[in-house]
């Protein structure tokens, strides 16, 4: 049985991930996107279009993850900068 919280992670991955272990690695899928998979004729597909197509899904996760991985950086700085104080601006008149 599956971890709950890989269970979410896979549900936000849009229900794909891609796990290493020992440099080999592995697709880790939800049944529901093994079958969309199954359905978009990847059967008929040759060897080579069915790498590019695993490289492309590949690339769109990437992605996905970079852009996740940024706006969580972004939101933390958003975060900081609220929390400190902002300096006191003062503007004299001059002396005439």
């Amino acid at each position: 049985m599956l971890d709950k919280k890989l269970k979410e992670a896979l549900e936000l991955l849009g229900g794909k991930a891609i796990l290493e272990d020992d440099h080999q690695l592995y697709v880790l899928m939800t049944l529901r996107e093994f079958k969309k998979i199954k359905q978009d004729g990847i059967e008929g597909l040759t060897k080579h279009e069915l790498v590019d197509k695993i490289n492309n899904d590949i690339a769109i996760w990437r992605v996905a993850q970079e852009e996740e991985e940024l706006a969580k950086i972004n939101l933390e700085e958003l975060e900081e900068a609220d929390e400190t104080e902002p300096e006191e601006i003062r503007y004299e008149k001059p002396l005439a």
